[in-house]
């Protein structure tokens, strides 16, 4: 009885450093893309196109929303601090954490009713929504000044981000080692 719950609690540990792992390379891949796309594709200063919440909504998805949030605040504060402007602003990280929830409590209420990859392409297309369209340009029109129409240069840039990031996933969860590294059951 002793030694079952010995390995029990190994097999728990091993999970937790798995996802902290997980955790830890979505959260670099994130930062990343997101100081490739701030050098590449920034256009004055509040139009930007980002893959940048790719490892973000991976995160949500694969792991929970909690998780999600997590790295989204992660990533966006890390960001931050190795941008040419250190000063991390709470309303963005609030939307970059929004983004990872997001996709995680819409993927878990989706995944029975939507097999497939529907579900990761409509996780994606609704944490855009929240966390990169709502949240994040409401407060640069707000605080930075941005036009109201802003909001539909950001919503083109997330339709095309959502393709590219929902296309990474689905091709990442048809890699049964991946899935099998993050405890997951949901392979396509």
């Amino acid at each position: 009885m002793e030694r079952q719950t010995r390995t029990q609690a190994k097999s728990k540990s091993r999970t937790a450093a798995k996802k902290i792992t997980a955790l830890a390379m979505m959260t670099a891949v994130s930062v990343v893309l997101g100081i490739i796309c701030k050098n590449l594709f920034t256009v004055a200063v509040v139009y930007r196109f980002t893959l940048e919440n790719l490892g973000v909504i991976m995160a949500g998805i694969f792991v929970g929303p909690v998780s999600g949030a997590a790295v989204g605040a992660a990533v966006d504060i890390i960001s931050c601090l190795l941008s040419t402007n250190p000063a991390v602003n709470p309303v963005l990280t609030v939307g970059a954490a929004c983004v990872g929830a997001t996709a995680g409590f819409v993927f878990r209420a989706l995944r029975p009713r939507i097999p497939g990859r529907g579900s990761y392409f409509i996780a994606a297309a609704s944490a855009h929504l929240v966390g990169q369209i709502i949240i994040k340009q409401i407060a640069k029109m707000i605080m930075f000044g941005m036009p109201w129409f802003g909001v539909f240069i950001a919503a083109g840039f997330s339709a095309v981000a959502v393709v590219i990031e929902g296309s990474v996933i689905t091709a990442l969860a048809k890699n049964k080692q991946i899935m099998r590294f993050l405890g997951q059951d949901h392979e396509l």
